[in-house]
């Protein structure tokens, strides 16, 4: 016998029907709905040994190298260094999950028809994107704790230990821009292009925003327009390794919310037209 393949379609009733549940969902169920998405999320990434090791262990494993092994044996980095060095290492702990899970893991999936089948659930609208950004959040929170306490015990830095924590939490926040880059990426190109076009924006954006060392005059000044800048000179004014002034805060702040409302609103009008 011939086997015939299908390609699983869904009817206008199972969308009703979805849409029905999610209508009479409490607020309560709804807050569960979205925890349990990205609990899910977080376990099926945690299970992954490809993207566990490169982005949970890499940072931490480069910064005791770099950080603390090298430079306590060439003498100790001015403490002043070590701060930004501690910095710049924990962005760098952040941003690449964010933009690589998000981006790649939609493209993969928007091709295989995972979103679709999501519509026609008794989920609430959206859980699918917001279990995403919650479980990277948690992933921050854990790749940059992994990295403060690293830097807490064996590192040359000023700062006191509140001030990490402060640090390590305005990088956590910071994730979001970098989670809505990786959904327009995700929403625009296929599973197989989505790697290469992350790498291709990853790369420059780590070394022409200054995160691990100073840059020449003439890239300095070219630095601003990569959001990494941006989050790290926030992350060290929140920890007190710089002073910024209101404007500078303003002008940071300002250019990660654009950021995140136009990757987001554009990935967001992809999805509702084509899914």
């Amino acid at each position: 016998m011939n086997a015939v393949a299908t390609t699983p379609t869904f009817s206008p009733e199972l969308a009703r029907f979805g849409a029905t549940a999610r209508a009479r969902m409490s607020a309560t169920r709804t807050v569960r709905a979205y925890l349990v998405e990205a609990k899910l999320e977080f376990v099926r990434a945690m299970r992954a040994p490809i993207f566990v090791v490169p982005f949970l262990l890499l940072p931490v494993l480069l910064y005791m190298l770099f950080g603390i092994v090298m430079s306590g044996a060439s003498g100790g980095a001015p403490r002043g260094v070590a701060n930004a060095f501690f910095a710049g290492f924990a962005t760098f702990a952040v941003i690449g999950p964010a933009l690589f899970s998000v981006g790649c893991g939609i493209a993969i999936e928007r091709d295989q028809g995972l979103l679709r089948l999501k519509r026609a659930l008794p989920a609430p609208p959206g859980s699918y994107l917001v279990g995403k950004v919650l479980m990277q959040l948690a992933f921050a929170a854990l790749a940059t704790g992994l990295l403060a306490t690293a830097a807490l015990l064996g590192a040359n830095l000023t700062l006191p230990a509140g001030q990490v924590w402060t640090l390590v939490g305005v990088l956590v926040i910071g994730t979001i821009p970098f989670c809505a880059m990786g959904l327009f990426i995700g929403t625009h190109v296929s599973g197989v292009a989505a790697p290469g076009i992350t790498h291709l924006i990853y790369f420059p954006m780590l070394y022409l925003s200054g995160l691990f060392f100073p840059l020449p005059k003439v890239l300095a000044r070219w630095a601003p327009v990569w959001p990494t800048f941006h989050l790290n000179r926030l992350a060290l004014a929140a920890a007190g390794g710089i002073h910024l002034t209101a404007a500078q805060v303003w002008i940071s702040v300002t250019t990660l919310i654009a950021i995140t409302a136009l990757c987001g609103t554009r990935a967001l009008l992809k999805l509702a037209r084509r899914g």
